[in-house]
């Protein structure tokens, strides 16, 4: 009997105790759910795009320093493995340009990333999540995969207030635009008008200032990438998107619109040219004022803008992978495209 009373005051008093720490418990919890500001926000707009995934903190850690903490603007692009020879003839063409030191190189694999770094020990590569390898054309899905991977990575670079030049690397740089570009410190981005269509910008090629303006509208274009990649995850790279559904024409509707009382610049094709130069004849091209900047787009594949880089003289890498010092003086030294 004197067992079974111990036994029954020991339950009694554990219930007790169980009690009152579940009545201290709630009590925290209604105290802190009424205080005004207790509302439950993700870390980052990305974050919750994607789950709550997270794999970027590597990312802005360089992009801070390399960008000394906001005050210098970085150059960032999104390189897979089937870009690697636009990078290295990039890197030849721009090596004495002096902003080798803000570039940011963001890489879908590990061994990419090291062969730039390897190679070229200025620049900073670094490997990401969600990178498709391989070649991927343009309003394709697996593009598209790209663009929304990217437009992601931006935001949360320009949420940390850096100034983002964004470029791709399948470009000639007769001269450094930087200081041309930065020289349109009033207005919240920079932007590249495309040949023989008024109502398009180009996607590759902007300068973001970190302002509200242009936060608010590279959160709209994000929002609308995700929710296209959204549509088409379960699609094959190959398969064609709609071209009315891509960076490109989500961008310039916004920009157009000047969302979120964004103001802008765009750049003529005069200064910062596509690839519709390449079929100019040679008196228009005469003509014409040199280009700080030559994109070799409007042709379709790697390969293709590879032979008409070799073919007209426009390709900085040798066949054993060096540097070709002829092109690069032509090109950057003497301004003869």
């Amino acid at each position: 009997m004197k067992k079974l009373n111990r036994y029954l005051i020991t339950l009694g008093v554990l219930t007790v105790i169980l009690m009152l720490s579940l009545f201290t418990y709630n009590t925290k919890i209604l105290k802190h759910s009424q205080r005004e500001d207790f509302v439950f926000q993700p870390a980052k707009f990305s974050d919750l795009l994607r789950d709550g995934r997270n794999d970027t903190n590597h990312v802005l850690t360089a992009a801070m320093r390399i960008s000394k903490g906001g005050q210098k603007a970085l150059l960032v692009t999104l390189v897979n493995d089937a870009f690697l020879p636009f990078t290295f003839s990039w890197l030849c063409n721009t090596q004495g340009m002096g902003i080798h030191n803000q570039v940011l190189f963001i890489t879908g694999d590990n061994e990419s990333a090291m062969k730039i770094n390897q190679k070229w020990p200025e620049v900073t590569a670094i490997q990401i999540d969600g990178v498709h390898s391989g070649n991927q054309e343009y309003s394709h899905v697996g593009y598209v995969e790209l663009m929304v991977r990217r437009s992601e990575i931006l935001l949360e670079i320009l949420e940390k207030n850096i100034p983002i030049f964004l470029f791709e690397v399948d470009c000639i740089w007769i001269t450094n635009p930087l200081n041309n570009i930065q020289s349109y410190s009033n207005v919240d981005v920079v932007v590249n008008a495309v040949s023989s269509r008024s109502n398009v910008i180009a996607g590759g090629f902007l300068y973001l200032h970190p302002t509200d303006a242009s936060k608010k509208m590279w959160r709209a274009l994000t929002k609308q990438l995700v929710q296209l990649g959204m549509k088409i995850k379960n699609s094959a790279d190959e398969k064609l998107v709609s071209e009315g559904d891509n960076d490109q024409q989500y961008l310039s509707k916004l920009v157009f619109s000047k969302y979120g009382g964004l103001r802008y610049k765009i750049l003529s094709t005069d200064d910062y040219a596509d690839g519709k130069w390449y079929s100019f004849s040679k008196e228009e091209r005469n003509r014409r004022k040199m280009p700080l900047i030559l994109n070799n787009n409007w042709i379709s594949g790697n390969l293709a803008k590879i032979k008409r880089a070799k073919a007209w003289g426009h390709w900085f890498l040798t066949e054993s992978g060096h540097c070709d010092p002829k092109n690069i003086e032509r090109i950057v030294d003497q301004h003869l495209l």
